[in-house]
Parts: structure tokens; C-alpha cells; sequence
């Protein structure tokens, strides 16, 4: 019997995402200004290395005041609900290089890896303390997972983690 609360959690999944001397935008969430929900946030990291050495380039979130464009625009139906019987995902999901406005960052997270050939790091969670309140997306904010520096052959696997609540 589904649920008659008025929240949902969803997850969206990339894996071996390729790094860019220049930097790349890999992922952003954006939160529509007329979807009339509340969103919070979470994201999952894990990086290695394929034919490379690479200094260890961090991943970073930032907020967005603007939704996105270009890149690669991923379906509904690419963003896993946990569960199938609520309210279909109203955020926007890019990857892909897209263009993005970026306003403040929010974290950092190092790929944990030594310098050499096929080595891995460990999944890296970013979350708000259980004691501070929930990172919040207002109608018409969103965050973009971005590398400043990269290394071709360093790559990445990337979850985004959010909750909606109907407005």
C-alpha cells in the first residue's frame, strides 16, 4: 500500500566519468522554479586512476542560481525512486561538460589516491552533520559537481542523493 506522506528520495548514478585538463562540469541538480517542491541533498564519490599518474585534483560542489544548459539532459526515467509508488522527480539532471553559473562552493573531496597506475579510492558521502539542518534547494537553485583540474584517465563514479517534498 504506498504512502500517503508527501516526500520521495531518488538517486541518479554515473559511472567512469573522465576527467578534463581544462576542468569539467560533470553533473548538476537543478530544482525548477515553478516545480513548487523543496529539495535536499547528498552525494556519493568514488575515483581511480586507468594509464595515469595524476595529482590528486579534488571534486567540488557549488550552488547554482541558474539552471544549466548544454551537456547532456537525462530523462526521468534515468533517476532511480526508491520508491517506484511515489510522485515522479521534478529536478533537471545534466552531465556532461554542460555550462553552468556558479555561486558559492559547498565541499571539496579528494580522489584519495597516490600518484601511479590503477589505484581507487574509497566512496567518499557528503551529507550534513545529523545535527545541522539538511542542505536546502529552493525552487530555481541547484548544485553542480565540478573539477577545476583534471587528468585524462583519472575518472569518476558519481551519485547525487535527494529528497523532495511537495510544496
Amino acid at each position: 500500500m504506498p504512502s500517503t506522506h508527501a516526500t520521495a528520495l531518488y538517486v541518479f548514478s554515473l559511472e567512469r566519468q573522465d576527467s578534463l585538463v581544462a576542468g569539467k562540469n560533470f553533473l548538476s541538480l537543478f530544482n525548477p522554479v515553478l516545480s513548487g517542491k523543496v529539495i535536499t541533498v547528498g552525494a556519493f564519490f568514488s575515483s581511480y586512476m586507468t594509464t595515469v599518474a595524476s595529482p590528486l585534483y579534488p571534486m567540488r560542489g557549488f550552488r547554482t542560481p541558474a539552471e544549466p544548459t548544454g551537456g547532456t539532459l537525462h530523462a526521468e526515467s534515468d533517476i532511480c525512486r526508491f520508491d517506484t509508488q511515489r510522485f515522479a522527480s521534478a529536478a533537471v539532471i545534466r552531465s556532461g561538460n554542460f555550462s553552468a553559473v556558479l555561486g558559492a562552493a559547498l565541499f571539496n573531496v579528494s580522489p584519495g589516491l597516490i600518484q601511479g597506475q590503477n589505484q581507487s579510492s574509497v566512496v567518499e558521502q557528503i551529507d550534513a552533520p545529523g545535527t545541522f539542518n539538511p542542505f536546502v534547494l529552493y525552487p530555481g537553485e541547484g548544485v553542480v559537481l565540478r573539477q577545476g583540474a583534471g587528468s585524462i584517465g583519472h575518472l569518476w563514479n558519481l551519485s547525487i542523493l535527494w529528497r523532495e517534498l511537495k510544496g
